[in-house]
């Protein structure tokens, strides 16, 4: 029993010390980063100087604005990205608007009609290849809400084809009733 107590205790006291160094270590981390972001450096030589007159007033350069907006359609909410061709500008520009664009029209088709089919197997694999292809050209994109929405559009799809070719029943079997006894 004094074995188990002294271990238990050792143990313990392990496992306390480890949680105080790793608080020790993080208020050293963020002394040393206030310490470095506060460090002032003095240029040595006239091009240092001409280069620090010229990091004072840095160029602001804006990422581009992304609309995400939540939609919500029968109860249920999922993403709706669209950017702006005006913000959208370099590498895979073309590639993202006509995803977009793909993603637009399937979104017209399910607020036309609540009961038909909107999503066709034809224009899931453009979308999907589309998307493909985005990635491609501009891996750096951020494509979680079109996958999202992608994934709305097929549930939604799958439930309208249930709707409109619902299974077949089952085969009701016909009640058998168990044999009766007859007395000896």
């Amino acid at each position: 029993m004094k074995y188990l107590l002294a271990a238990i205790l050792l143990l313990t006291m392990h496992a306390a010390e480890a949680q105080i160094q790793g608080v020790l270590m993080g208020m050293r981390g963020a002394q040393a980063a206030y310490n470095l972001s506060h460090l002032k450096r003095k240029p040595n030589s006239a091009k240092g100087k001409a280069k620090e007159k010229a990091e004072e007033a840095p160029a602001v350069v804006l990422p581009p604005v992304k609309l995400v907006a939540p939609v919500s359609y029968r109860g249920q909410s999922f993403s709706h990205q669209r950017t702006p061709a005006a913000q959208l500008k370099g590498k895979g520009q073309a590639e993202i608007l006509a995803l977009e664009a793909l993603l637009d029209e399937t979104h017209a088709d399910l607020l036309a009609d609540s009961t038909q089919s909107f999503l066709p197997a034809a224009r899931y694999e453009a979308t999907v290849a589309a998307a493909r292809t985005a990635a491609a050209a501009r891996p750096s994109w951020d494509y979680a809400p079109y996958q999202n929405e992608l994934a709305f559009y097929q549930q939604e799809e799958a439930r309208r084809q249930l709707v409109l070719n619902p299974p077949p029943p089952a085969p009701v079997k016909p009640v058998r009733k168990p044999p009766v006894k007859r007395g000896k």
